[in-house]
């Protein structure tokens, strides 16, 4: 609650290097000032700001709980916009906790998740964007993924957004003075359709970069869901660990070795995959495989990226050829694995799946020697990149801001297809607001409570 003063530990429980206990509100200064005793005071009794003093922390006995460092921030310049202490102690979990049961004894309240972030959005220090773009620093999976973050953080994404509901305003301002003076604004209505018809088209071109950057975004942001699928013995485990270069799955010539799951992350040219090594789809009478093999199922249909490997040395059955068909409309790879083995049968299975599968891409390769692997990784940067537009990302938009793009594009559209048919100022006006406000929801500008409260509860404590 706004005007509270507030405290949390803000680095992760568990011992480390250096504990953070965060204070944020109007009577920050107060609550350091009770708790910490610094070696040697200043010579006019107050601490200056932004300047580390050595102390320590002791409880209500006067028994020392820590020697510390501590900070005092006062308000605008801080993280949260008001005035900020933090104090500075030695990483492990029994000590910042004791320092934190002082602080709140001293008058401050717990802060709760995503509190300090969430006072930073309301002091006007930061967009409902950028507060999302620190989570996503937070749990960035991939270098790449952490500088498209940090370019969100510092303004990126809410300077577009920005620009294109700037347009909306003139164009709405333009609108509202045609209704309100339509004798002082008189045009061919042909005239008047042509001119805001380029302008709501302009409008839609930058509209559809952003929600066609949102699918990269999201692969960056959540990693890609890359099913590895086959059947048994096909050489399934033997291909994750050759791109991990680690024994991750077991393996061996028995087919069914892999009767779960194995899922591990794996970082191609700078896009998180979530690779997951399934069980040999196959008939069999046996429980767990069973089991393995229904969540095989599951991994397959869910998939972001399938790479279908198929045995050489083994004809194709009607099962995989169906499953091949079946999955022709997504992002599929056919992998030819054991060239080593079965060199002169490749040219025959290819042709087969060139038929079966007209353009999808298809490599061969052998995952046991290594052979093949820079190919695939080529393969799967184009096939996932493929509709990207070329520009630096400008954030990782998630589901809550492309809903919002989705719903101003769909008030363009709908606005272009009227104004193509008659020009109306009314209508036009109506549209180019519901565009504005989904925009506006983006940034927090326009965002009803439930919307921030939802993108706040994501936050850790301390943040």
């Amino acid at each position: 609650m706004l005007g509270q003063t507030i405290a949390a530990v803000a680095t992760p429980p568990g011992s480390g290097g250096v504990g953070i206990i965060r204070i944020s509100g109007p009577d920050a200064y107060t609550v350091l000032q009770k708790v910490f005793r610094p070696r040697r005071m200043p010579q006019d009794g107050r601490f200056a700001p932004r300047y580390m003093y050595l102390g320590t922390v002791q409880d209500a006995a006067g028994n020392l709980l820590d020697e510390v460092l501590a900070v005092y921030m006062p308000a605008p310049h801080s993280y949260t916009g008001e005035d900020v202490a933090e104090i500075q102690c030695h990483g492990g979990y029994l000590v910042c906790r004791e320092i934190l049961a002082e602080v709140l004894a001293a008058g401050a309240a717990p802060a709760g998740p995503g509190e300090f972030t969430a006072r930073a959005f309301i002091n006007g220090k930061m967009s409902l964007d950028q507060a999302e773009a620190v989570i996503d620093i937070i749990e960035a999976k991939s270098v790449d993924a952490l500088k498209i973050s940090e370019r969100q953080l510092s303004g990126s994404l809410q300077q577009q957004i920005a620009g294109l509901a700037d347009n909306l305003l003139d164009m709405l301002a333009e609108l509202e003075l045609m209704i309100d003076y339509p004798e002082e604004t008189e045009a061919e209505d042909v005239a008047q359709a042509d001119r805001f018809g380029g302008r709501l088209h302009s409008v839609q071109a930058s509209l559809n970069t952003l929600l066609q950057q949102a699918r990269e975004g999201r692969y960056y942001r959540d990693g890609v869901l890359t099913a590895i699928v086959g059947p048994a013995n096909a050489g399934k485990s033997t291909l994750l660990n050759a791109l991990l270069e680690t024994d991750r799955s077991i393996v061996t010539p028995i087919a069914g070795t892999t009767r779960d799951t194995v899922e591990e992350y794996y970082v191609l040219r700078g896009l998180p995959l979530k690779l997951v090594d399934t069980a040999g789809i196959r008939p069999t009478d046996d429980l767990v495989e069973q089991a393995g093999i229904e969540r095989s199922r599951k991994i397959l249909a869910d998939a972001d990226l399938i790479l279908l490997m198929l045995d050489a040395t083994s004809p194709l059955d009607d099962f995989w050829r169906r499953l091949i068909s079946d999955n022709l409309g997504r992002p599929l790879l056919l992998l030819l694995n054991k060239s080593d083995l079965a060199a002169d049968k490749m040219a025959d299975l290819a042709a087969e799946l060139g038929v079966l599968a007209p353009g999808v891409p298809q490599l061969i390769l052998s995952a046991k020697l290594g052979d093949g692997l820079e190919g695939l990784k080529d393969e799967v940067s184009a096939l996932l990149l493929s509709q990207s537009t070329g520009e630096p990302l400008s954030g990782l938009i998630n589901e809550r801001q492309r809903a919002a793009l989705l719903t101003a594009n769909q008030a363009l559209q709908d606005a272009a297809a009227r104004n193509d048919l008659f020009f109306d100022a009314d209508l036009l006006s109506v549209d180019l607001q519901t565009a504005w406000q989904a925009l506006a929801e983006i940034s927090g500008q326009a965002a009803a409570d439930d919307i921030i409260e939802r993108v706040f509860s994501r936050f850790c404590l301390g943040k």
